[in-house]
């Protein structure tokens, strides 16, 4: 049986979706896709409480790009 792993406070994810890697700050709005020296920049439509709701935005994200 798989865990959901909670978003904590104060901390951050890094995570590859579909071989694009992004940042994202807890409880933050904002996501940041890594690109080299200039980071992309995009607003989530509602704050994920666990790693996997995180994974579901991020990869409607990636499959826009």
């Amino acid at each position: 049986r798989m865990t959901m792993m909670e978003l904590q406070p104060n901390c951050y994810t890094d995570l590859c979706v579909n071989g694009k890697w992004f940042h994202y700050d807890h409880g933050e709005r904002s996501v940041f896709m890594l690109n080299g020296g200039s980071p992309l920049t995009f607003e989530l439509d509602s704050l994920p409480k666990t790693e996997a709701e995180l994974e579901a935005h991020l990869s409607i994200i990636s499959d826009q790009m």
